[in-house]
């Protein structure tokens, strides 16, 4: 249904952009995060990669900083690209006036008052499920060739169905909630500072091979109860930067899930449905990496099994969950089992459930945390890096929790333990096919405590290294890696433009002096 047109003048229309705009006369928008995430650096390789026939679109689940990620590729293009600020446009259509102002108003308004230079225009457009028509003008748009379009949106089901509709227009960019590595780089700098320049110094983690005891060790005591604040409400930038207490944290992160599920998906589905949309979700909160019985589901539910596969479609589209497939030989999904399931952020489901600091006491909720936290984390880097994550898991319900298979098909092996014996986990990988078993690169144990933190061999017919590491300093390795991949890809690609590279913006964002070592971004391939 179009929305009810409150007429405007041009000279309001203008005003609105101008005011959303405010690079057009030299200013800066307002309390702007200089910290660019690793999404940052992926979408600008994409915008510089892709034609004029696809647009990017910022797939996160609210809250999560697709907004400020905007913005911060509309300062780029005009810092760094050099482009003209008056090619580059920032639309919200979130807000009012622009909310109720047809597309092609602001848009005629734009082009005649600021009269674009010659080049590429740029458009940023945000929340853009409140545009009437939205698919339709974004289609029309793209066959001009000098357009260039990013934009986000928050009505998951609803945008996702065009985005599957209109695959050879679109690319899709997932933006998760904050990485424990982002976290730690954003909030508590002083700290990043520590570990890159007195421990890490330069060394890059999967590149160059695992760091010894004594230094994950020494990682581990500094990150210990930064981790359990992460766990319980970190994932989340605007809610982490106010620094408020738990229970006010989690209660706004409630109110964003209740958008989420009761303003997002009212297009799609009916309020019962959004109902058991939500019981489901709780499910899988208290349940973190079940194997998900759709027919067990349904029953719960009392609904279809097709209307079941209908809703956990949905949750994952909305990035409430990540679903991981048991892999067969050589890596490929095995159709008929059944997936494994977790919340795609460890403070999202413990702010759902109302969990408080005590949960950080109790040993077994803390492992099934701990293994989401894990999870989360290696999708995120799958789906930055390519390859296939899922798990691996026989009859006799021997598992291992993680198979990484990588774009040079070799394979990361992970099991998630916190504070639970490995006995079982081995006695899984004894049982693992050997011709996958050669082309094994590593394998992690994530446990609890840094005492246990060394290197291992794990099977003789496994030719890799078992590394045993405690989980906040996985988590943080393997973050920092995806950043500093994220970086040097747009930072090799345009050595000259004035793009930074991670040992500059560490630097910009931690008060690290300029003779400090920093990290070093090097040639070497993984």
């Amino acid at each position: 249904m179009k929305k009810d047109i409150i007429p405007h003048n041009s000279a309001e229309i203008l005003s609105a952009l101008r005011e959303i705009n405010p690079f057009w006369v030299n200013k800066e928008w307002p309390d702007f995060p200089q910290i660019r995430r690793y999404p940052f650096y992926s979408a600008v390789n994409y915008l510089e990669e892709i034609g004029s026939q696809r647009a990017l679109f910022l797939k996160g689940f609210r809250g999560v900083g697709k907004s400020t990620l905007l913005r911060q590729i509309g300062n780029w293009l005009r810092d760094e690209r050099k482009v003209e600020a008056k090619n580059i446009i920032y639309v919200d259509f979130e807000k009012r006036p622009l909310r109720q102002i047809p597309w092609k108003a602001w848009f005629n308004v734009w082009e005649k008052e600021l009269k674009p230079a010659e080049g590429h225009i740029y458009f940023l457009l945000d929340e853009i499920q409140y545009a009437d028509d939205w698919a339709q003008e974004v289609r029309s748009m793209l066959v001009n060739t000098r357009y260039r379009i990013v934009a986000t949106g928050s009505a998951a089901a609803e945008i996702q169905t065009v985005l599957d509709q209109e695959v050879r227009r679109w690319i899709s960019l997932p933006v998760p909630a904050l990485l424990f590595y982002e976290y730690l780089l954003i909030f508590h700098s002083n700290t990043n500072a520590y570990l890159e320049n007195e421990i890490l110094k330069g060394r890059s983690f999967f590149q160059e091979g695992m760091l010894d005891a004594a230094v994950v060790n020494r990682i581990s005591d500094n990150l210990k109860e930064l981790f359990k604040s992460y766990l319980l409400h970190g994932g989340f930038p605007e809610i982490a930067k106010v620094n408020l207490n738990l229970t006010d944290a989690q209660r706004l992160l409630a109110d964003v899930v209740d958008k989420a599920l009761y303003q997002d998906m009212r297009t799609q589905f009916s309020r019962q449905d959004i109902e058991n949309l939500e019981r489901l979700f709780e499910y899988i909160c208290r349940n973190p990496g079940v194997l998900l019985d759709k027919s067990k589901v349904s029953g719960m539910l009392q609904v279809s099994r097709p209307t079941t596969a209908r809703y956990v479609k949905a949750l994952e589209d909305g990035d409430f969950i990540c679903s991981l497939n048991n892999q067969n030989r050589a890596g490929k999904k095995t159709l008929k089992a059944k997936p494994k399931v977790y919340p795609a952020d460890a403070s999202l489901r413990n702010s759902f459930l109302g969990r408080t600091e005590e949960v950080l006491l109790q040993s077994e909720e803390m492992g099934h945390i701990v293994e989401g936290a894990v999870a989360a984390h290696l999708s995120a880097y799958t789906q930055a890096e390519g390859g296939q994550i899922g798990y691996w898991r026989k009859k006799d319900n021997e598992e291992i929790d993680f198979i990484y298979k990588g774009t040079d098909s070799k394979y990361w092996v992970i099991e998630s333990k916190y504070g639970q014996s490995n006995a079982k986990w081995l006695r899984a990988l004894e049982k693992w096919p050997i011709s996958e078993k050669e082309r094994v690169s590593v394998c992690f144990l994530v446990n609890r405590d840094n005492a246990d933190a060394k290197e291992r061999t794990p099977l003789k017919e496994l030719k890799c290294p078992l590394h045993v590491i405690p989980a906040p300093v996985f988590l943080y390795l393997l973050s920092r890696e995806l950043w500093i991949k994220a970086n040097k890809k747009i930072t090799d690609k345009n050595p000259t433009t004035g793009a930074l590279t991670g040992k500059a913006e560490i630097e910009g964002s931690t008060n690290i002096t300029a003779g400090s070592t920093g990290i070093k971004v090097t040639k070497k391939s993984t």
